[in-house]
């Protein structure tokens, strides 16, 4: 597979398109009206506690009070730690304590926090409190796993544990030393700050977004990393040279007449992605509807492609339905609960291997996805989690017609509505009618024989007016003063 990232720069936004095999799979916007907190950490003070919600709430000077779950997972690092390894962590209204934010805010909800902080440096995370040491599980190689939690053993310090990053595969135990001495003194510095400030105080917000970015991302896997800015290619290149001088030769400058996200077709690839049926190969598609609880994925049959049995038709519509999905869900960066209706199949083979392709699909995904078991009625479950924005909210707008339903009043009902207004004014008035020309197109031809009937009934003289700064889906009755 080969992995491109392409990143472009318009003045102080950025845009993150990564490409396999030619086929955009992520894309990222950073720009500076969009807030991001998330790996923040700040000093809170609490503000209330919810036992119901098993959940505190926590002021650390945002609009709204942030959310502190209590439970005993840091899904962000692990996979799972056990009661033994998390120290008990019991606090009441008033407190102050170290929190980070691990989920942005969504909608009226504030961001989510977590207690168990850490700090991200090039090959480790370093995690106060937590005497836990875990390699990164896209490093496969067992001996490796095994020499790299040997070094971290013996450079951390006790009261710290450590994760060990994707881009530590094959690096010595000096540059691992470094790494680590790097965060611990880090972590030094913000605890004598938290000593002397009050609650609510910022104390670390990650570094700018491109470095984080390429922190996070560079690796082994990634074939090239294109820039069309000649300042960001410079602090890129500034930083790998620094800390991943072998990648040197990963990082190129796009300089040509033809802007970069053109040459590589993003932006229609991307337009392609947000329609409202995405087309598979076989000849189905899929639709994918957003509400604030969950993510709903319709898998239809529509024009299938060849002769072949119901069950083999929607066999084969659900395996790229499967690949589809799972890149959707990457590209859109949705989070939360995913719930996907399958076409019905009766042939527990087929379901099993579309289940396989499906978690083969997300493994390529860097955020941690859990997909449950097909039911009887072929819907699967999947859970992401949930970090920022999806790229639905940030790219659009509700649709200010429909406020986001998706739906428009129906010009039969808008007329009706309107003959009722009609029927209820004075008998004798003069009325104006204001609204869309299209309205006033479907009053003058299919409802002219009903609006010549209430005249008679109300004795009233109507005029019309085509007005096109009136709302669709209104009409303005006004009463003209004889």
């Amino acid at each position: 597979m080969e992995k491109k990232i392409l990143i472009s720069t318009l003045l102080d936004e950025y845009r993150i398109a990564v490409i396999e095999d030619d086929v955009l799979v992520e894309f990222y916007i950073e720009h500076p009206d969009l807030v991001k907190r998330v790996g923040n950490i700040y000093k809170g003070k609490v503000v209330s506690i919810n036992p119901e919600l098993n959940a505190a709430f926590v002021d650390i000077g945002t609009e709204r009070s942030a959310f502190l779950s209590f439970s005993k997972e840091r899904e962000d690092i692990l996979e799972k730690i056990s009661e033994e390894i998390l120290e008990e962590r019991k606090m009441s209204k008033g407190d102050e304590l170290l929190v980070q934010v691990v989920k942005e805010k969504v909608g009226s909800k504030g961001e989510g926090l977590t207690q168990y902080c850490s700090l991200p440096g090039r090959y480790l995370v370093l995690m106060p409190g937590v005497k836990h040491i875990g390699v990164s599980r896209k490093i496969v190689n067992l001996r490796e796993k095994y020499r790299l939690k040997k070094i971290v053993k013996e450079i951390r310090t006790n009261e710290f544990g450590a994760i060990v990053r994707t881009a530590a595969q094959g690096v010595d135990r000096d540059t691992l030393s470094r790494d680590m001495k790097v965060l611990l003194k880090m972590w030094r510095r913000l605890e004598g700050i938290s000593k002397k400030k009050t609650a609510p105080f910022l104390l670390y917000k990650d570094t700018d977004f491109i470095t984080a970015y390429v922190r996070d991302n560079l690796g082994p896997d990634v074939h090239s990393i294109i820039l069309d800015s000649k300042k960001t290619y410079r602090q890129v290149l500034g930083y790998v040279k620094k800390f991943s001088p072998d990648y040197l030769s990963k990082i190129v400058l796009h300089d040509s007449s033809v802007l970069l996200f053109d040459l590589y077709k993003v932006t229609e690839a991307l337009k392609r992605s947000f329609e409202k049926k995405i087309r598979l190969p076989s000849g189905g598609y899929i639709t994918i509807e957003e509400t604030e609880a969950l993510v709903a994925v319709d898998v239809n049959s529509g024009s299938f492609k060849g002769k072949k049995s119901p069950e083999m038709m929607s066999f084969v519509t659900n395996l790229d339905a499967a690949k589809e999905v799972a890149r959707q869900i990457r590209l859109r960066d949705k989070g939360g609960v995913i719930v996907i209706d399958f076409i019905d199949m009766q042939d527990a083979l087929n379901k099993r291997k579309v289940m396989n392709a499906l978690r083969k699909e997300l493994g390529r995904d860097k955020l941690r996805t859990r997909v449950y078991a097909m039911s009887e009625l072929g819907l699967v479950q999947i859970t992401r989690k949930r970090s920022r924005l999806s790229l639905t909210r940030v790219l659009f707008d509700s649709c200010p017609v429909c406020e986001g339903r998706g739906y428009i009043p129906s010009i039969t009902d808008i007329t009706s509505r309107m003959e009722q207004r009609l029927l209820a004014s004075p008998r004798g008035s003069r009325i104006k009618i204001r609204t869309r020309e299209e309205v006033i197109y479907y009053l003058k031809t299919v409802e002219w024989d009903r609006l010549k009937k209430i005249m008679r009934m109300k004795r009233i003289h109507i005029e019309m007016e085509s007005c096109s700064d009136v709302h669709y889906g209104e009409i303005d009755l006004l009463t003209i003063d004889s």
